[in-house]
């Protein structure tokens, strides 16, 4: 069994509308809201973090998470009410998820080919992982201490464990677990309905 499950899929220019329907009508009411408020893209991006979200915890626990116990608070981390971790990070092209029924976890993901280098990105990855498994925010990204082979790294006296996944060659991943993990799942996914 695993400690965390990593699922990334390629970003479309839109999810099939029965599914776009379907999430939007079972997520909380203030979550729909927001999400209407956002252009399409953006609202793309989020529907299909939230299937990824649904689909990594259901591989943890043989079934599906009840989508409506999802919470999504104002400045802070998004979390499942049954106590499920999970962060979410998009690119340009993907998104992708980690869930952990053992320990917070931050994940981020970053394309390349732009104007910043590998080297670059790949501490960055790092440092917003750091972040996220913290349930801090991008303010304090100049707080993060990164060991000197991006192994761990801290802020305000929480350590976290980092590791590189590998999604795609186009791509730099990185996941920070608050407690060590030994089995990564990762996989990419390739899309079934998330509720019927």
């Amino acid at each position: 069994m695993s400690d965390v499950v990593v699922l990334h899929a390629v970003l479309p220019e839109a999810l099939d509308a029965a599914r776009a329907e379907w999430l939007m009508a079972r997520l909380p009411y203030a979550r729909r809201l927001e999400l209407e408020q956002r252009d399409a893209a953006a609202r793309t991006a989020s529907l299909l973090a939230t299937e990824l979200v649904l689909a990594a915890v259901a591989r943890l626990r043989g079934e599906p998470p009840d989508i409506s116990r999802l919470r999504f608070p104002q400045q802070q981390k998004p979390y499942l009410e049954d106590g499920s971790c999970f962060s979410v990070s998009h690119s340009g092209r993907r998104v992708v998820v980690a869930a952990s029924d053992r320990c917070d976890v931050g994940i981020d993901v970053e394309d390349l080919g732009g104007p910043t280098g590998p080297a670059e990105l790949d501490r960055w990855t790092a440092i917003e992982a750091t972040l996220k498994a913290t349930g801090c925010g991008l303010r304090q990204a100049r707080d993060v201490r990164l060991a000197c082979d991006w192994s761990t790294g801290e802020l305000s006296g929480q350590l976290v464990h980092l590791r590189r996944i590998v999604i795609a060659p186009d791509c730099i991943a990185r996941l920070a677990t608050r407690q060590p993990v030994h089995a990564v799942a990762v996989a990419e996914w390739g899309g079934a309905a998330a509720g019927g």
